[in-house]
């Protein structure tokens, strides 16, 4: 069972938190660079998946993974890394990028 609270919070957090757009998310996951951080592909599925869906067919698993999102997100943008991939992107921004928040924007 869903607690609706939850979701809603959960919900606006997650939205305030990516910046990125079903669409531009699917198109950086086929640039080459997005392959350059993370282990996996795992966060760039997982926040397509959550942009993709509507709120009301989100599912408790959907906010475990909204939540997962969120906190990554919180803890990345306070870094400030200077390990430039090319001009302007570093490899946390790329991170970033993997997980819905586009720096550059």
């Amino acid at each position: 069972m869903i607690n609706y609270n939850e979701l809603d919070s959960v919900y606006t957090r997650y939205k305030q938190s990516v910046n990125m757009s079903y669409n531009e998310l699917l198109r950086w996951s086929k640039n080459p660079l997005s392959l350059k951080a993370g282990l996996t592909r795992q966060p760039i599925r997982t926040n397509l998946r959550l942009l993709n869906k509507n709120k009301s067919e989100w599912t408790k698993r959907d906010i475990q993974n909204a939540k997962k999102s969120i906190s990554y997100l919180a803890r990345a943008k306070k870094i400030k890394s200077k390990n430039f991939v090319i001009p302007n992107l570093t490899m946390n921004h790329i991170a970033l990028r993997n997980w819905g928040f586009d720096v550059l924007k």
